[in-house]
């Protein structure tokens, strides 16, 4: 079932008249084109077909409606990487930043590059110009040559002043809504109508009542026993007051089903020495009845009864009162490909004694569930580290020591994913055998995928919040690449890249339920913060205010004014001269010798005085509007800004801030690409990114990465990822260590989901500056194929 929007399919009649036009619109042409005031340009067909490993483009005409937060709908096909727009609250195509080294050297993926750039006043940019180092003779003259325009543009309303300016102390908002269903909704009121699915109640239309073949109600006896009866041993359903035992093997070792490689008289052979040992081994425990699949589950045609039985067989080995395992021989092979099968785990597990007692046609012997993890279960590389799934599983059966919550379904999860099956029932049969060792169980459903049936089975029970957790967990790329559920949901529930555990997550969301694509979840409670991609604002920012900021004040504001007061003087005599010049000769004689003349004559000192204060005031504006505009930053507003690439810190803050006066640093601990210094909690420049010519080697990408830096506006810090596609938003979901875990997402227009790219750690003081979001739709899955992908 599609979980989209809405999806409208149209192919529009071939018109040469537009051709031309169409040629100008192909997304993917590669070529240089404006738009809202930036030049851009458009991503390379050739290469995505390449970057995306041989999947073409869709020449695809389907059309892909889209409800924003307002209930508003769009639709629009699909082409290159969006966002949403926090000032239109709608999908716009996504402009990425880049620095001139990846402009020039890596082709962009499918999202439109622009230059990078920051937006700092013009009177600041002529100042810096003006004072940037060089020739002492040279830097005067071009001070010489600005004072003017410093003038001309301070006087003009249109440069904004260096006072501090007023700002929202929150961070973008990001104005997303989910309106689709979930698959399996945590409550049933949020599930489609019609079938009221949610993780602890399974699929049930309106208005029926609850199945009777249901694995969730606990089997108090088993359904069907073999019983002696009178010396002869048949299938009985009268179970009740019966000792019995649970008969195990694998079909590996008595082949008992019929196929291309077992014939009918071989697989009959093999259920005859089954049965020929269960009813030995039950009578030499004392006992009339035991109880093993092939006589005591429903047969396959009855495929409802059959799976019920498979799932419910953990509720027979609870209540059996001995456990045999068949082998052929009791050799230590044969014992490990026993253990080597993922069902046999439970049947171990869940055994009422700790004693399992392992048979053949010659001999047996007892093994107990802690002697297993050494002689029958093989737990591979984990053997080499400090973790040992099925050593744990047993120690916690055995009542040695007690696993919570979270550590029994995640390293329950890891012995079984471990282990061979034999055949399937469905995608999610590790989730079936993992809910045996659970309290609460779920319904098959043939159409969950692993992960689904995993989460489904994990909002089922009380886990500790474990996929809220999963959620904030940055696993290996290579795990989430593969796009196998098994894989990514086994690696988040793995120690991650910050060498951080599940239990050290603490949740700030819930999940309100497991969406109909593969590895998608619907979030609620999270904290959301826009990235912005196209260029750096004009920073806002409060500063300190100190005597030299007075001072230089004082130079700008008091050389103008000097500079009008000189003038006016000299004017204002040369006025009066000319006038009596222009009258007869003895008139200009009287002016000179009266009162008035030498009164005149210190006013034009005065002048000249004035204006020669002036311009020396004058040479020192640069150094002024320089401090004006610095100074220390108390207080900025805060913008999450990314940019393609990496740039020096000095370079990045003279792009930002028009100087380089210290203000950013690198984030000491929220990448794994950080740098710290030895002695105190400060990042430190990595020096291939300070240096880049130098011997320094730059960290090795996961395949298909490329590295992407986010300048933090509100804690100026700056911190480098990598990823496969700039993401455009930023969730909070939780918190570790004394910092928050920080989801980055790269956003999809069709299906209204956003994909995780990667996990960064982010200052505590950022999550009462973000906003709080409702449903949001998460894929925690690669979306590397999204152009190929139609839904």
């Amino acid at each position: 079932m599609s979980d989209h929007a809405g999806v409208t399919s149209s192919k529009p009649k071939e018109n040469p008249k537009w051709a031309f036009w169409r040629r100008n619109k192909d997304p993917f042409s590669g070529k240089k084109y404006y738009d809202s005031g930036y030049w851009y340009r458009r991503p390379k067909r050739d290469y995505i077909e390449k970057e995306f490993q041989g999947f073409p483009i869709a020449e695809d005409e389907t059309e892909y409606s889209h409800r924003d937060i307002y209930g508003r709908v769009t639709t629009e096909k699909k082409d290159v990487l969006q966002y949403i727009s926090p000032s239109e609250s709608h999908p716009r195509p996504l402009l990425v930043q880049a620095t001139p080294e990846v402009m020039k050297k890596q082709p962009a993926g499918d999202w439109r590059r622009v230059k990078l750039a920051g937006k700092v006043p013009t009177v600041l940019k002529i100042s810096e110009w003006a004072l940037q180092d060089g020739n002492f003779c040279l830097k005067w003259l071009r001070v010489i040559i600005v004072v003017p325009v410093i003038m001309v543009l301070l006087a003009l309303p249109l440069e904004k002043v260096w006072n501090d300016a007023e700002f929202d102390e929150s961070y973008t908002e990001f104005p997303n809504y989910s309106w689709d269903y979930p698959k399996h909704a945590r409550n049933r009121l949020d599930a489609r109508p019609g079938t009221e699915s949610n993780a602890k109640n399974g699929s049930v239309k309106s208005g029926e009542k609850t199945p009777n073949l249901t694995s969730k109600i606990r089997l108090l006896r088993p359904r069907l026993l073999m019983v002696l009866n009178n010396g002869e041993w048949e299938l009985s359903s009268d179970t009740s007051r019966r000792q019995y035992a649970f008969i195990s093997f694998t079909a590996r070792h008595f082949p008992f089903r019929r196929s291309t490689t077992v014939s009918e008289s071989q697989a009959r052979d093999a259920q005859e020495t089954v049965e020929r040992l269960a009813q030995e081994k039950t009578v030499e425990a004392g006992m009339e009845a035991f109880w093993v699949d092939f006589r005591c589950c429903a047969p396959d045609e009855d495929e409802e009864l059959h799976t019920a039985d498979v799932h419910r067989m953990c509720d027979v080995i609870r209540g059996a009162e001995h456990i045999f395992v068949l082998l052929p021989d009791l050799s230590r092979e044969k014992r490990l490909e026993w253990g080597a099968r993922m069902w046999t785990l439970p049947e171990a597990l869940l055994a009422r004694r700790q004693e399992i007692k392992f048979c053949s046609p010659t001999e047996s012997m007892t093994v107990s569930k802690l002697g297993m993890a050494d002689q029958v279960w093989d737990d591979g590389d984990a053997l080499a580290g400090d973790h040992q799934p099925t050593r744990l599983l047993a120690e916690h059966y055995s009542s040695v020591l007690t696993l919570g919550r979270l550590e029994l379904f995640t390293v329950a999860l890891e012995a079984l994913s471990d282990r061979q099956q034999n055949g399937s029932f469905s995608h999610g049969d590790i989730a079936y055998a993992l809910m045996g060792l659970l309290h609460y169980r779920i319904d098959l459903d043939r159409s969950d995928s692993l992960f689904q049936a995993l989460a489904k089975l994990s909002l089922a029970n009380d886990s500790d919040r474990l996929i809220e957790r999963m959620v904030c967990m940055f696993p290996n790329p290579e795990c989430q690449d593969t796009g196998k559920g098994s894989n990514l949901f086994l690696a988040l529930t793995e120690p991650d890249q910050y060498h951080t555990q599940l239990w050290d997550i603490e949740p700030l969301c819930q999940v309100a339920g497991v969406g109909y694509q593969d590895q998608t979840l619907i979030l609620d409670s999270c904290r959301g913060v826009s990235i912005r991609w196209k260029a750096f604002p004009q920073m806002k920012y409060k500063r300190s205010y100190g005597l030299r900021k007075f001072i230089a004040e004082i130079v700008l504001r008091s050389g103008a004014s000097w500079s009008a007061l000189g003038l006016a003087l000299i004017i204002k005599y040369a006025w009066d001269y000319s006038d009596k010049i222009s009258q007869n000769e003895q008139a200009v004689q009287d002016f000179l010798n009266s009162q008035n003349y030498s009164n005149d004559v210190g006013l034009i000192f005065l002048g000249c005085v004035a204006i020669i204060a002036a311009f020396l005031l004058s040479l020192g504006a640069p150094s002024a509007v320089r401090r004006l505009y610095g100074g220390r930053v108390m207080q900025s507003a805060p913008w999450l800004v990314g940019f393609e690439g990496v740039l020096p810190a000095a370079q990045l803050e003279t792009l930002i801030f028009g100087n380089n006066e210290g203000r950013l640093t690198y984030d000491p601990s929220s990448t794994p690409f950080c740098e710290r210094d030895p002695y105190e909690r400060i990042g430190v420049e990595p020096k291939w990114i300070s240096d880049p010519s130098s011997s320094h080697p730059r960290p090795v990408l996961p395949k298909g990465h490329r590295f992407f830096t986010i300048v933090d506006t509100g804690s100026l810090t700056v911190s480098v990822f990598s990823a496969r596609r700039p993401p455009s938003v930023a969730l909070v979901c939780g918190r570790e260590g004394g910092m928050l875990r920080a989801v980055l997402c790269h956003y999809e227009r069709s299906d209204n989901c956003l994909y995780k790219e990667t996990v960064v750690r982010m200052d505590s003081v950022t999550l009462n500056q973000a906003k709080g979001l409702s449903w949001v739709k998460v894929g925690l899955g690669d979306n590397r194929f999204r152009l190929g992908h139609q839904g």
